[in-house]
């Protein structure tokens, strides 16, 4: 007999299993789902048992070196979905695996070998996602407490990220707690031991936790809740796999046939399409979130002949107001760009060739993207103008302006939390403060203090050329109105007060339909699933040279496969990054059979591509 075992290491992707002899020793004992030890090249490493067998093609199979765990520390179906997450992200199998299992320290394991568990997993037919949607915290959490109650086996609830976690925890009662799992990506060895354990015994029911928490040692999982489906942190884009968790649970379910739930105050555009067409189970209507809103035409501010970026309405509403205020950017530094009035020219980065942000406090321009920075400038480089100018708004300057604004009779507390500067500590005083912040600071705020939030400049990220851009401001501001308390007031600052988004914050559907009609007709996401490739290399020639070629192998793909539809390849932005030049190929994919299709055009990508399916920007590295 042989067992086919996923080593619990980093392997190439087309090695992800290998064939052990079963000793006649372990014959009566050996199950799928078993933690090992097998012999690999010049040491012994861990490895699970994906299945056994009674013939193999290996030449030689080694024998088995140890069974660690009497028990399968994973089930059939959680396997089955790692398997389905290492072909739909093209990533390594055993790396995976190692995610999914507990800390593999001998002292530990010695523990787990006297462990033995009889797993009763009761079966369940799957049903299409339930969508809800909550317009306050007392919707939210009376679907909660009605939901987790109503089935005998596990549930995992997903929040996007560890503040919201620490938020969610806070709000529960303490004989609740004792009964729920708790987990995060920050956890040490011991405690995640611990949590693992609870969930493989089941001696915890209800599991709540970041996206980490999808790779658990699940036997009866039977009801999946994802908070806050449309938070654009639910992606993982800087390191494989690139998931996205919204896909990653829909694939979860199907495997464990687990209910799922999609909740929150603001659906993505996707989840509203599938709800409308019924592909997604859903009876809540898009709530209407009352809170105090104020859009300011800024427009009209230059025409009475106010030139600063701060309007009078936000200027005496902060002087006045009693309790914290919030100025909310998407950027750091003082300015967004520097450039000559009298010739144009805007200072960019030598590396990117992206505008750099100007800094007051160290008087320099820098470029975030590179770490690059240069000292500021008096004249012009091309026409040797002294008209250098700064335009937009960024934290720093937003902080200065503040301090001026309120001088030396302000008892109010200024921090300000950004890459630079990172007051978070400040935020537990219970005196009055004012903070500005990037998005960094968003998810750590009291927002139970906050009396007055202010989109400084609302309009610095909706014309940049990607699909989902709206979409993100569109979440922001109705997450600001969800989380401030009765009695807050929100002061929108744009130039382009038409803009769909600020049209339908009282009337959401008309934001959704204009959306949908806008991607429809640009082949995006519901209508088309898409998956980026991205190459970089340190040679301009060879990068476009590899992108051409690979275009070429997947648009003869297309040939035989109509499903699929092949764009570029096209430069990123910024093209030059981290020392190379990038190049992207984008495949839109019809989503009929979006999961099949992305496996199989993921087998002519050559490794050294970057796979990111279902990616929240196009060009925008």
């Amino acid at each position: 007999m042989f067992a086919q075992v996923i080593p619990a290491r980093r392997m190439p992707l087309g090695l992800q299993y290998l064939d052990y002899l079963v000793p006649s020793d372990m014959a009566g004992d050996i199950k799928a789902g078993q933690l090992v030890k097998i012999p690999f090249r010049s040491k012994e490493i861990f490895g699970i048992i994906n299945e056994l067998k009674t013939e193999t093609r290996a030449k030689e199979a080694k024998p088995i070196a140890e069974i660690i765990s009497t028990t399968a520390l994973l089930s059939k179906q959680q396997i089955a979905f790692l398997e389905d997450m290492s072909e739909f992200y093209k990533t390594s199998l055993g790396f995976l695996l190692k995610t999914n299992l507990l800390p593999l320290q001998k002292r530990k394991l010695k523990y787990l070998s006297k462990l033995v568990q009889n797993f009763d997993s009761q079966k369940q037919t799957a049903k299409k996602p339930g969508v809800f949607l909550y317009k306050n915290f007392f919707d939210k959490i009376t679907f909660l407490i009605s939901t987790i109650g109503e089935e005998n086996g596990q549930t995992l609830l997903l929040v996007p990220e560890i503040a919201s976690l620490i938020n969610l925890k806070k709000i529960l009662p303490a004989e609740a707690q004792d009964k729920v799992v708790f987990i995060a990506g920050d956890m040490g060895n011991k405690e995640l031991f611990a949590k693992w354990i609870d969930v493989w015994t089941g001696s915890k029911k209800i599991v709540m936790g970041t996206r980490s928490a999808l790779f658990l040692p699940w036997h009866n999982l039977r009801t999946i809740i994802l908070d806050d489906e449309a938070n654009q942190n639910y992606k993982s884009w800087d390191m494989a796999p690139r998931l996205h968790t919204r896909d990653a649970v829909i694939f979860l379910a199907k495997h464990h046939n687990a209910k799922l739930y999609l909740m929150g105050h603001t659906p993505s555009v996707e989840t509203f399409f599938f709800a409308k067409n019924k592909i997604y189970y859903n009876e809540s209507k898009i709530p209407q979130i009352q809170t105090s809103t104020e859009i300011i035409d800024l427009r009209n501010e230059r025409k009475a002949h106010n030139y600063s970026f701060l309007s009078n309405a936000l200027v005496d509403g902060f002087k006045t107001i009693s309790g914290d205020v919030f100025f909310f950017l998407n950027r750091r530094g003082s300015s967004s760009y520097v450039g000559c009035r009298d010739c144009g020219n805007v200072i960019k980065c030598p590396k990117c060739n992206r505008s750099m942000n100007f800094h007051e406090d160290a008087n320099r321009v820098v470029c975030h993207f590179d770490k690059y920075f240069e000292p500021m400038i008096e004249s012009c480089k091309k026409c040797n103008g002294i008209n250098m100018a700064m335009f937009g708004a960024g934290t720093q300057l937003v902080e200065t302006t503040i301090h001026r604004l309120l001088g030396s009779a302000n008892k109010k507390l200024i921090i300000r939390i950004d890459s630079d500067q990172n007051d978070i500590e400040k935020l537990n005083t219970t005196e009055d403060k004012i903070i500005i912040g990037t998005q960094l600071a968003w998810p750590r705020l009291d927002w139970k203090k906050i009396k007055l939030m202010a989109f400084v400049d609302a309009d610095s990220s909706l014309f940049i050329p990607e699909y989902k851009i709206a979409e993100n401001l569109w979440w922001q501001v109705r997450d600001a109105q969800y989380n401030l308390q009765n009695g807050a007031k929100i002061i929108i600052q744009t130039a382009n007060p038409d803009h769909i988004i600020f049209k339908s914050l009282f009337n959401p559907e008309s934001f959704y339909n204009e959306q949908l009609n806008e991607r429809r007709a640009l082949g995006y996401p519901p209508f088309k699933f898409i998956v980026k490739l991205l190459y970089g290399n340190s040679s301009r020639e060879m990068a476009e040279r590899e992108s051409e070629k690979l275009a070429a192998d997947l648009t003869a793909l297309t040939k035989i496969h109509q499903d699929i539809t092949i764009s570029g390849p096209l430069q990123t932005a910024p093209y030059f990054y981290g020392g190379q030049f990038w190049q992207v190929i984008l495949a839109k994919i019809k989503y009929e059979s979006y999961k099949q299709s992305t496996k199989l055009l993921l087998t002519k990508v050559p490794k050294t591509w970057k796979v990111d399916p279902n990616p929240n920007s196009i060009l925008c590295l």
